[in-house]
């Protein structure tokens, strides 16, 4: 909340004269409202505020803004990796950084070599993910736009529509069978409508 609040005191008080610096844009909530947060607030100021403004940010996908806004640059601190060591250079580049460093942290402070592994895993899993995401989103002429957000908004309320009826499931009376039958049925009941959107994030 506090986040909030200083962030809201900069988008009403804030002049094309301000110096705004922000640590973390987007912290503090879930990914999604954290990514739609750091957009709206970076473009408002780059845009409508008009203020020379630097803020670090862990959404990669936010750097996409200087390419719909000529004032925004992006800027990273380099830093060199081996085995076992991480050394930052307190350098800064232009251009946005190509690789995150947490998984390598993480092997210096001894994590066990499953939990590593297991991180690596999960993260070109999301990866995966994220790029099967940018393609379905990716440009196309208006006509072609105005159908793709007619069938993310479909698929959007049927993931919904699917995490509420899990939800309401009476697991606590159900035998495992029965949950996962049930869990089948809900599943097939969300692939039986041949939704774009809902296959993309499920690839």
């Amino acid at each position: 909340m506090a986040e909030m609040l200083e962030t809201a005191s900069i988008l009403r008080l804030a002049t094309s004269n301000s110096l705004i610096i922000i640590d973390e844009l987007g912290r503090g909530t879930s990914t999604y409202d954290g990514f739609g947060l750091a957009w709206a607030i970076s473009e408002h100021i780059s845009t409508k505020i008009d203020a020379f403004c630097m803020f670090a940010t862990h959404f990669h996908e936010l750097t996409a803004l200087s390419e719909t806004v000529p004032t925004v640059c992006n800027e990273h601190v380099t830093a060199l990796t081996s085995d076992d060591t991480l050394t930052l250079l307190y350098k800064v580049r232009p251009g946005v950084c190509d690789q995150s460093f947490g998984i390598h942290v993480a092997e210096l402070a001894h994590f066990p070599p499953s939990v590593v592994e297991f991180a690596r895993q999960k993260a070109a899993e999301l990866e995966g993910h994220s790029a099967g995401k940018r393609a379905w989103s990716g440009e196309c002429d208006e006509p072609e736009a105005k159908r793709r957000r007619v069938i993310e908004e479909e698929g959007e309320q049927i993931m919904t529509d699917f995490l509420s009826e899990v939800h309401s499931l009476p697991v606590g009376s159900m035998s495992e069978q029965e949950s996962s039958e049930a869990l089948s049925k809900l599943c097939q009941k969300v692939l039986a409508h041949k939704n774009e959107y809902v296959s993309a994030v499920l690839a």
